[in-house]
C-alpha cells in the first residue's frame, strides 16, 4: 500500500509543478492594478529563469508563449506606460527560448507573427521617443526579436498569419522606420530566405526585391549586410537564377554597391561575391555580368582580387574564380580585351598562393576560347609566357594545359611559333621536375616543332635538337624570373643552329 502511494506521488507532483509555472502567467491577467501586475510578472520571470530544457519544452508546449503573446498584445495601446511590464515579458520569452530547437521553431510558427510585429512596434516607439523612451525596454525587445529570428528558418506556409508578417516586414523597410526596426526586419527576411521552400516564394512576393534594393543603399552597414545575405540566399535557388534579372533592373547595381561602397564591410563583399558565383551558372547571366556598364563588374572583381588589404583572403580568391566562371565562348573575346585583365592574371599567377592557382585556371579557360583571330590573342600568349616562369607547380600545370588548348588549332600554332619568348618558355617546362608539367610541355613542343619542320622543310627531330641546344645554354642559375630581353634573340639563335 505504501509502495503504491510512492509510485503515484511522483507524476502527480510533476503535474502540479508544471501547472504552477503556467499559472504564474495566468495570474498576471487577474491583477487588480499596475503594481500588482508588475509584481506577478516579476514572480513569473523568476519561475521561468532556469536551464532545464525539458521543463521549458513542457511549458512551451502547454502554451506559455501564447499566454505571453496575449499579455503583450493587451499592452499595444500603452507600450510606453507599460515599459517595465514589457521588459519582464521579454525576459520571460528569452527564458522560454532555452527550450529545444524543434520546440522553438514550432512555437515560432504559431506565435512568431504576433510577437515579431508587437516587439517591432515596441522598438520603434522607444526609438522615436529618444530620451523620453525606455532604453532598457528597447534593448530587451531587440534582444528578444534577435532570439526569435534565430528560429525563423521555417517554411512560410507553416507560419500562422504569414501574410501579415511579410507585409509588416516589407512595410517597415519601405516606410520611414528607424534603423533598428529596419535592421531587424531585414534580418528576419534573411533568416526566412535560408529555408529552401521559401526561396521561390520570396522572389515572387510583391515589393520584396524593391525592399532589398532599398536596404542595399541604406546608410548603416548592418542593414546593407542583410540585403546581400537575402540576395545570396535567393540566388542559391536554381529556378531563381534566370528570373532575378527579369524581376528587377537593379539586381546588378545591388552587387556593385555592396562591393564599392567606401564603408562596405567584408561581410557584404563576401555575400555579394557568393551571390554572383551562384548566378554565373546561368549562361545568360554570364553575358549580363561581363557587359554590365562596359565591364564595371569585371573591374570590381579584378580590384578585389588584387586587394591585399582584405583580411578575408577568400574574397579575392572567389572574385578570381568568378572571372573564370563567367568565361565562356560568348564572353571570352570581350574579357580578353578588357584593359589590364590578362596582365593582372599573369602577375597574380606568379605568386605562390591559392589566388595564383585561381588566376592560372582563369587564364587556362580564356585560352580555351580565345583564338588567333581575336585581337587579344597576342596578349594571352604573352601572359602564358610570363606564367611559365612562375614558382608554383600548380600554376605551371594550368599554364601547360593552356598551351595545349592553343596548340590544338593550326592557326593558333602559327601565332605561338612567331610569338617572342614562347618556344624557350615551353622548352624550359619540358625539363620541369613535375611529370604532368613536363609531359604536357613536351606534347605542345612536339606539335609546334612539326609545324616548324614543315615550314622550314626539315625533320621534326632536327628542330627539337635545335630547340634543346638553345635551351641547354640558358640553364637557370636563379629562381624563375621572366625578362623579355632574355628571349629576344631566340629566332636568331634558332636559325643559327639550324
Amino acid at each position: 500500500m505504501v509502495a503504491a502511494r510512492v509510485i503515484g506521488y511522483i507524476p502527480l507532483d510533476r503535474g502540479i509543478k508544471a501547472k504552477t509555472r503556467i499559472s504564474h502567467l495566468l495570474d498576471v491577467t487577474r491583477a487588480t492594478n499596475d503594481t500588482d501586475r508588475l509584481k506577478r510578472l516579476n514572480a513569473a520571470a523568476k519561475i521561468f529563469n532556469h536551464h532545464d530544457k525539458r521543463k521549458h519544452d513542457h511549458d512551451v508546449k502547454a502554451g506559455a508563449v501564447a499566454v505571453v503573446c496575449n499579455i503583450l498584445r493587451s499592452f499595444s495601446a500603452v507600450f510606453v506606460a507599460k515599459s517595465k511590464e514589457v521588459q519582464c515579458l521579454c525576459n520571460i520569452l528569452l527564458h522560454l527560448c532555452r527550450c529545444s530547437e524543434d520546440r522553438a521553431r514550432a512555437s515560432f510558427c504559431l506565435d512568431g507573427t504576433s510577437l515579431i510585429v508587437s516587439l517591432l512596434e515596441v522598438v520603434e516607439i522607444n526609438y522615436r521617443l529618444g530620451q523620453m523612451g525606455s532604453t532598457k525596454c528597447l534593448v530587451s525587445a531587440q534582444n528578444t526579436i534577435d532570439r526569435l529570428i534565430s528560429f525563423a528558418c521555417v517554411p512560410l506556409d507553416m507560419i500562422k498569419r504569414s501574410d501579415e508578417l511579410m507585409s509588416s516586414l516589407v512595410s517597415n523597410i519601405n516606410g520611414a522606420t528607424g534603423r533598428i526596426v529596419m535592421h531587424c526586419s531585414m534580418k528576419c527576411l534573411a533568416r526566412l530566405s535560408e529555408h529552401t521552400q521559401n526561396k521561390q516564394v520570396l522572389l515572387t512576393y510583391p515589393r520584396l526585391l524593391a525592399s532589398v534594393e532599398v536596404g542595399s543603399r541604406h546608410i548603416y552597414g548592418s542593414v546593407r549586410e542583410e540585403s546581400t545575405i537575402i540576395l545570396c540566399n535567393l540566388a542559391w535557388e536554381a529556378k531563381n537564377k534566370s528570373q532575378l534579372a527579369v524581376k528587377t533592373n537593379g539586381w546588378m547595381s545591388m552587387f556593385v554597391s555592396a562591393m564599392t561602397e567606401v564603408n562596405s564591410s567584408e561581410v557584404s563583399k563576401a555575400y555579394a561575391i557568393k551571390a554572383l558565383a551562384y548566378l554565373t551558372s546561368e549562361a545568360d547571366n554570364k553575358v549580363l555580368i561581363v557587359q554590365y556598364k562596359d565591364g564595371a563588374v569585371i573591374n570590381l572583381l579584378l580590384h578585389l582580387a588584387k586587394d591585399d588589404t582584405l583580411s578575408d583572403k577568400n574574397i579575392g580568391i572567389n572574385a578570381m574564380k568568378i572571372l573564370g566562371s563567367v568565361t565562356c565562348r560568348a564572353t571570352a573575346s570581350q574579357l580578353g580585351s578588357h584593359p589590364g585583365l590578362l596582365v593582372a592574371l599573369a602577375s597574380l599567377a606568379c605568386r605562390d598562393d591559392k589566388l595564383a592557382i585561381a588566376s592560372a585556371m582563369t587564364a587556362k579557360k580564356l585560352a580555351t576560347y580565345i583564338r588567333s583571330e581575336d585581337c587579344s590573342h597576342n596578349a594571352l600568349l604573352q601572359a602564358l609566357v610570363s606564367m611559365s616562369y612562375g614558382t608554383s607547380t600548380e600554376v605551371l600545370k594550368w599554364t601547360v594545359k593552356a598551351y595545349a588548348e592553343q596548340a590544338a588549332s593550326p592557326q593558333d600554332r602559327v601565332k605561338m611559333i612567331a610569338h617572342k619568348g614562347l618556344l624557350p618558355a615551353i622548352t624550359m617546362l619540358t625539363v620541369d621536375d613535375n611529370n604532368i608539367v613536363r609531359s604536357h610541355a613536351q606534347d605542345v613542343l612536339c606539335a609546334l616543332a612539326a609545324d616548324v619542320a614543315i615550314a622550314k622543310d626539315m625533320k621534326v627531330i632536327t628542330v627539337l635538337q635545335c630547340v634543346s641546344s638553345i635551351n641547354s645554354r640558358r640553364k637557370r642559375l636563379t629562381p624563375r624570373c621572366y625578362s623579355p630581353t632574355s628571349v629576344m634573340q631566340f629566332d636568331f639563335d634558332f636559325d643559327a643552329n639550324c
